[in-house]
């Protein structure tokens, strides 16, 4: 057992929940309310989500203001939101995951009553996040998404989701249109890039930037994204990565190097780079350094994004049960 799933069962016990190792997921019930709380992002694992299903007696969802107010009433707790009968609310404490992981289990106490008050205050009733239904339900994480499901909806999101499964395994990728639509993504990228060294900054955003351009664009023309696809969108973040620094270079030529005073525009300067590192009017270790530094925050920014694309193409079509070890679920009175 790794150090984190060691603190996760700890943590579990402690608040009087149950953990399941294979999903890194904290469930339970409190006061009629199935409740699951899980890191929405693993690189950060002691900042947790709680979630849940519930209704309110009139069926309308909780207005975003009365989430807010919880957040302010609370202070282990963010503002939530609502979708469906689905109810997620980020418990909140100190940024510092260290200081963070030796008060959890207080801040989730207190975020987990804070929450269940709230939601007996305002009327609510826990339910299936579906039909809505007080059925006896049980915990499900597909697509890296959670729910509280009834057996029914359970079976019936099955069936949707291999529907799905094969309509998506019968598309046909296409890799010219792929190409395209990662290009135009990439635009994106190269604008954040151009904008942000004006500004005097180079970061890791322009290369999440980039990332999400080229994959949802490639994703958008060429109908999916395989193996084959996130290979030919490195090729074109580097790439683009490369022009989006020689663009910036041509900005800096026409606004500051003398480019718009001899009548030069934008693309005469962007074809002036190579002569003016030649002459040296630009140094070439300051150019180096710069495209270096951009490819180190490309990897910094891409990599986290490609990794969580692959997870989240690789749980398409997945749904696991959480804590499928136990009884079916937790039933609703």
């Amino acid at each position: 057992m790794s150090k984190i799933s060691d603190y996760y069962s700890q943590l579990a016990a402690s608040i009087g929940m149950r953990y399941d190792s294979e999903n890194d997921v904290i469930y339970g019930q409190k006061e009629g309310f199935d409740l699951i709380l899980y890191a929405a992002d693993s690189r950060y694992p002691y900042t947790m989500t709680l979630h849940t299903a519930a209704k309110t007696p009139t069926g309308a969802a909780i207005h975003k203001d009365e989430f807010k107010v919880l957040a302010k009433n609370v202070k282990n707790l963010g503002v939530g939101s609502q979708e469906g009968n689905n109810i997620t609310i980020p418990l909140t404490g100190s940024v510092n995951q260290k200081k963070l992981r030796d008060s959890l289990a207080s801040v989730a106490t207190e975020g987990i009553n804070g929450l269940i008050s709230f939601l007996r205050e305002k009327g609510c009733s826990p339910c299936c996040s579906l039909c809505g239904q007080p059925e006896e339900i049980a915990a499900y994480k597909s697509g890296g998404s959670y729910y509280h499901l009834c057996q029914k909806c359970e079976t019936n999101m099955r069936g949707n989701m291999a529907m799905e499964a094969q309509k998506q395994a019968q598309k046909k990728e296409n890799i010219a249109g792929g190409i395209v639509g990662a290009i135009i993504g990439s635009l994106l990228g190269v604008v954040c890039i151009v904008l942000l060294s004006q500004l005097g900054y180079v970061a890791a955003l322009s290369g999440v930037v980039m990332a999400i351009g080229v994959l949802k664009g490639y994703e958008l023309l060429g109908g999916r994204l395989t193996k084959k696809g996130i290979v030919i969108s490195i090729v074109i973040m580097l790439i683009m990565t490369y022009l989006g620094d020689r663009l910036d270079w041509a900005i800096r030529v026409l606004r500051d190097g003398g480019g718009a005073d001899v009548g030069n525009n934008l693309f005469e300067c962007y074809r002036m780079i190579p002569m003016l590192l030649k002459l040296e009017l630009i140094e070439m270790t300051a150019y180096i350094g710069n495209l270096v530094l951009l490819y180190v925050f490309l990897l910094l920014g891409a990599v986290p994004t490609i990794m969580s694309k692959i997870k989240e193409k690789k749980e398409e079509g997945q749904m696991v049960r959480i804590g499928s070890a136990g009884g079916y679920g937790s039933h609703m009175n």
